[in-house]
């Protein structure tokens, strides 16, 4: 993400948050970083790399999270096709949710 915000240089950056949201996502199945940096990459545009890959990690610390997703309070839940394997309940879902407090 460094060489694309500061140089603007894309590149999609697979940590275990863009991994498992990938896979979640159903836009790839593998669990190679490698395969999943070029399977995604050839379904999103070349410019979107890198603010795709922020957003991804970002989501994946905050809201669908490995153990305990927070489905119900997911604002990607109507159109993700793995919604319901996390909590659905609104307010359920709510307390799960991760803020920047959580990351102090």
């Amino acid at each position: 993400m460094v060489l694309g915000h500061a140089f603007d240089i894309p590149g999609i950056t697979v940590d275990t948050h863009f991994g498992r949201l990938s896979r979640r996502f159903e836009w790839t199945k593998s669990m190679d970083p490698v395969k999943v940096e070029l399977e995604v990459g050839e379904l999103i545009p070349q410019k979107e790399w890198t603010n795709l890959s922020q957003r991804m990690i970002w989501h994946g610390r905050r809201i669908c999270h490995s153990r305990k997703p927070a489905c119900g309070a997911c604002p990607l839940a109507k159109i993700c096709p793995s919604v319901g394997i996390g909590e659905m309940d609104k307010e359920r879902a709510k307390l799960l949710v991760k803020t920047d407090k959580d990351f102090r």
